[in-house]
């Protein structure tokens, strides 16, 4: 029996519908990739460790030679999930704190760790890597595993632990009372999914602002050598800019809706 490394651990699992697949394929041809173990625990591979203890099926299993762990457990999950920008920041500090006060035996040249280093590694802003650094020294564990697992944004965890104390808290808005024609749920669904995108299209907002500040800077350099990656992060700015006009149109179309039962809420009954 091996134990999740925490390096590891700083990802989020595996959805159920991605962790059936592995299982079916598994059981289908068997454990292809090994799985990679460090002091002891397993540093790359847990979904396929978990699969073949469900399937009883034997492990394949290889020590990690390499210089530096941490990256590379980011390398290799940025590249294969599909995470938020909350989740990429929360695991890149989760594992940039590790390298820093973790396992003493571990010793490697010194490491770049400030925001702007851990804001490249994870493709954030600074302004999101220094969030999760707060939350990772004011948020209780359910809260942490809440964003890692991508439960809830780092917007909305901020906003509960600045919420915490009643007496700092602002008042609670007074909610409408809705005929029984329109139901309460709906209403409180749109909200929640109305603050969840406003959220979301704040980070990526964040993020789209912190790129062109770099692109700006590399274009008044003109240098060959940082023409590769000018291009490279015009690139993602468009694809941010798109992703960015996309939430926004969601955004606008769900405060519609929410207009719309409001307004139906607050018309007094004939």
């Amino acid at each position: 029996m091996y134990e999740r490394h925490p390096l590891s651990a700083a990802f989020p699992d595996m959805d159920p519908e991605e962790y059936k697949n592995l299982l079916t394929s598994i059981r289908a041809n068997g454990q292809r990739e090994p799985i990679t173990l460090f002091e002891g625990k397993i540093l790359d591979g847990w979904h396929r460790y978990r699969a073949c203890q469900e399937l009883d099926i034997g492990l394949l299993t290889t020590e990690f030679d390499g210089k530096d762990p941490v990256d590379f457990v980011i390398d290799l999950n940025l590249q294969r999930r599909h995470l938020s920008p909350s989740q990429k920041a929360l695991a890149i500090v989760s594992c940039e704190t590790w390298a820093k006060v973790g396992n003493p035996n571990f010793s490697i040249a010194p490491r770049g760790t400030i925001g702007k280093d851990m804001a490249k590694k994870a493709g954030v802003s600074t302004r999101t890597i220094s969030r999760a650094k707060r939350l990772k020294t004011e948020a209780d564990p359910e809260t942490l595993e809440a964003v890692k697992q991508g439960a809830i944004s780092l917007s909305e965890a901020l906003k509960a632990i600045d919420n915490a104390d009643p007496s700092s808290a602002p008042p609670k808005p007074v909610e409408p009372r809705l005929p029984a024609a329109v139901s309460q749920d709906t209403y409180q669904s749109l909200k929640a999914e109305y603050e969840s995108l406003k959220a979301l299209y704040q980070e990526l907002f964040d993020n789209a602002e912190e790129m062109a500040k770099e692109l700006q800077i590399l274009e008044s350099i003109k240098d060959n050598e940082h023409v590769e990656r000018m291009k490279q992060m015009q690139d993602e700015i468009d694809s941010l800019t798109i992703s960015r006009d996309k939430w926004q149109n969601e955004c606008a179309e769900l405060k519609k809706q929410v207009k719309y039962w409001k307004s139906h809420a607050d018309r007094k009954p004939t």
